[in-house]
Formats: C-alpha cells, sequence, structure tokens
C-alpha cells in the first residue's frame, strides 16, 4: 500500500535528464510525488501525480506538465523568443525570464551571508550547495550568532582551507537582526543576498539574483522561490499549505508608485514581496534606513518579522523590489509537530512585533486594521486547507491559535521592547503610504 507522504523532485523539460530527488531517493512511503517543472531552469509551475510507477514517472510527469501548465510554457517561450530577437530592447520581463541568458561572471560581485546559531549539520549541507552556485566573483560570509560552541567555526575553518571564498565571523550578541546588521558591516561586496542555514540554493540562484539588480537599475531588493524540499510528514505539508513561499512563479516588481500589488493592505500585506530566507540588497541602500531592526528577528524580543520590516521600509523610502522565481532555494521545514508548533508561534509573534512597530511610529495607517481583520477569514481558509494537507484536524486547529496568540503577544512584546531600545536611525517622519 502506498505510503502517505509526498516526494519532491525537479524536471528540466529541455533536457535529456531524469526526475531528480531535491532529499532523497523515492521509497515505498511516498504514496504521491510533487514536481518543479522547469524550463531554461526558469521555474514554471508544480505537476503532482501519483508516484507509481516509478519507471515512469519522468514521462508521466512531462506529459502531465504539457498539459497542465500549457499556459505558463507558451508563456514563457512567447518572452524568450521576444528577448532574442529585441536583444538589448528586450523589455524587463523578458530580460529576467530566461536564466539561460544569465551571465555566471563579469558582474557585480556578490557575497551571501549565512546567520547561524548551533546547527552545524544543516549548515554544512547549506555551505556546500552555495559553493556550487555557478557565480563570480562570490564571497561567502557566516555569521556565527551567540554560538554555546565551536562546531560552526570549526566547521568553516575546515571548509575555507580549500575555499578561500569563506569567511567565519561571530556576532557575539544574541538576535538575527544583530547578525544580519555585523555580516553587512563585514561584507565585501555592495550586493549581500541572505539566506537560512536549513535552506539549499539552487546552482543558478546567484546569477538569477544579479540579474534581477542588472535588468533594473531602481531595483533594492531581489526576492525569490523558496520551495519545500520535503512533504515526508503532515507537519512538513501543514507548512507547505499554510504559507505561501513557493507559489508564485511570475516575475514581479513592487514600489509605491508604477508597480502596486492589488491588495487593499499593500504595502503592508506581510509576505507579499517575499521571505528571509531568500533575499538580496543593496548594502548601501539598506544601510541608509539605518539596517536591521534588533528588537526584530529571531533570537530578538520580537522573534521574527525583521524580513518583513526591511521590505516595507525599503518600499516606503521609494525603493523597488524584483521578485524572480528563477532566484530558487529549498527550504527544509520542520517535520514534527512540537517544532512546527513552536516555529509557527514564532512567526506569529514576529508578524505581531512587526505590525506594532509601524502602528506605534504612525507609518501604518489605522485604517488597515480593519481591512486586516477582514482578511481574518482569508487566513483561516489557508488554515483549513493546510489541516486538510497535513491530514491534522484537531492540530490543525490548535496551530491556528498558537499562531494567533503569537500575534498578541509579539505586539504587546514590541511595545514594551520600543520603550527600553533607542529607535532606528531611520525615517519616522515620513507621511503614510497612500492604501488606496
Amino acid at each position: 500500500m502506498a505510503g502517505a507522504g509526498i516526494w519532491v523532485g525537479l524536471l528540466d523539460l529541455d533536457d535529456s535528464e531524469p526526475i531528480r530527488g531535491v532529499s532523497g531517493p523515492l521509497g515505498d512511503d511516498h504514496g504521491m510525488a510533487r514536481v518543479l517543472i522547469r524550463v531554461h531552469h526558469a521555474p514554471i509551475g508544480y505537476v503532482q501525480l501519483p508516484a507509481a510507477p516509478a519507471e515512469s514517472l519522468t514521462a508521466r510527469a512531462a506529459s502531465l506538465a504539457e498539459k497542465m501548465l500549457a499556459m505558463p510554457l507558451r508563456g514563457h517561450e512567447e518572452l524568450d523568443k521576444s528577448a532574442l530577437n529585441a536583444q538589448d530592447s528586450a523589455g524587463w520581463m523578458a530580460e529576467v525570464c530566461c536564466p539561460h541568458r544569465f551571465a555566471a561572471s563579469g558582474g557585480a560581485g556578490v557575497t551571501v551571508i549565512v546567520c547561524t546559531r548551533d546547527r552545524t549539520e544543516g549548515l554544512r549541507e547549506c555551505l556546500r550547495s552555495i559553493q556550487q552556485a555557478s557565480y563570480e566573483p562570490l564571497e561567502i560570509l557566516v555569521v556565527d550568532n551567540a554560538p554555546t560552541r565551536d562546531d560552526t567555526r570549526e566547521l568553516v575553518t575546515a571548509l575555507a582551507k580549500t575555499d578561500e571564498r569563506l569567511h567565519y565571523t561571530c556576532e557575539p550578541d544574541p538576535g538575527l537582526s544583530r547578525a544580519r546588521n555585523h555580516g553587512l558591516a563585514r561584507a565585501q561586496f555592495d550586493l549581500v543576498c541572505f539566506t537560512d542555514d536549513d535552506t539549499r540554493v539552487d546552482p543558478g540562484w546567484l546569477s538569477a539574483v544579479a540579474a534581477g539588480f542588472a535588468a533594473d537599475p531602481e531595483t533594492v531588493c531581489v526576492t525569490g522561490l523558496v520551495a519545500s524540499s520535503s512533504l515526508n510528514t503532515g507537519a512538513e505539508r501543514f507548512f507547505d499549505s499554510r504559507y505561501s513561499w513557493g507559489e508564485a512563479f511570475e516575475p514581479r516588481r513592487y514600489d509605491l508608485t508604477t508597480h502596486r500589488h492589488s491588495s487593499a493592505l499593500y504595502p503592508y500585506s506581510a509576505g507579499v514581496f517575499g521571505t528571509g530566507a531568500n533575499f538580496a540588497i543593496r548594502r548601501g541602500a539598506v544601510t541608509d534606513l539605518g539596517g536591521f531592526d534588533p528588537i526584530l528577528g529571531a533570537g530578538g524580543p520580537g522573534r521574527g518579522g525583521e524580513d518583513l520590516d526591511i521590505f516595507l521600509r525599503i518600499i516606503l523610502a521609494g525603493g523597488r523590489i524584483c521578485y524572480l522565481p528563477s532566484s530558487l532555494v529549498w527550504h527544509q521545514h520542520r517535520a514534527d509537530l512540537e517544532a512546527l508548533g513552536e516555529q509557527i508561534y514564532s512567526y506569529g509573534y514576529g508578524l505581531g512585533a512587526y505590525l506594532a512597530k509601524h502602528l506605534i511610529s504612525g507609518l501604518m495607517p489605522a485604517v488597515l486594521l480593519g481591512r486586516g481583520l477582514r482578511q481574518a477569514g482569508v487566513i483561516l481558509g489557508r488554515t483549513r486547507q493546510a489541516s486538510r494537507a497535513g491530514q491534522m484536524r484537531v492540530g490543525g486547529r490548535r496551530l491556528a491559535l498558537t499562531e494567533a496568540r503569537g500575534v498578541l503577544a509579539g505586539a504587546l512584546c514590541y511595545r514594551r521592547a520600543a520603550r527600553r531600545h533607542p529607535a532606528l536611525p531611520e525615517s519616522h517622519d515620513r507621511r503614510p503610504a497612500s492604501v488606496a
């Protein structure tokens, strides 16, 4: 009898290679397969189909993709043709749609910062994937945040013996925002990429990031697709369904004027721009904003929300964020319910802290509170969908309550913490952005 797990695979339609497993081989415990379909290494979408028989999985997935993803496949082909015909005069969408034209060298240098704390095994796999990225010049900077042992330093030191691109530094004060700021101050290059120690990056990740900045000089931040690397457990499937990290397959741009999202909460809507597991910034522009808020971020008082905060501040300052699905990383979700509950509480906590910060500062119009409450039904719907995906009923409702408690606790925490900490050196006197 087929198992309940979902095997995750990757299939490039334009080469002759079979489906590749993202986190291991196909097994008897996998009843279904989810396959990320790409053309020219550009993610097009997912297909999901029975895993058995394994020997025909590649052919069946390719056939299903031709049917289910016919429109995006045709759209990619048309954009690719227009870019080839127009060459230097191609529009932005055509320039960023196809990774086979992205330069792997000769462009701006990139520093990748990985902030970590006592998670050496996951970090090892993350660093191996970054070392295999097809881009140069590259610096890989590991920020060890308030470590309790020497494992991370020893790992990076050993790897650096054969790879001079790797560097180690330590931020003794806990908090992801402090670690990110520490890394920014020591980065060799102005283009700085961030990813987490529980991800593995695609080999084309950095060339896609660099292409995003090169295609639009107004871009201050590039975000990308964060796909689930494993869906074996109910906890992993719940997280995958609840959070929309890996659902957008078209390049997008965001700013305050010509590139606005349709959400009534824009630009304050959480998660529209991307997530902290996969983003890159122009260091100078973010430094001018005062860097990351030390109250926010995992390990700090706010437990999270530093990514939402920096994205919003970039937009409010007149900057532009570019989302490219070809900037792809794979994320390892929490595999058990206890760890998932802790993570969801922290996510809610960080969201609450983020909302409190911008309400207190006056940057977020109070009218958005009412609009946000009307979005509660959408969130509840996603939670129910996630509960079905993870095959958890009572557990799903408990996780929804856990997240809600986190939001309230995070909001109260930020208010208390803001009274004890000096304000960030950013512009708090800007008028709130239009939400019309």
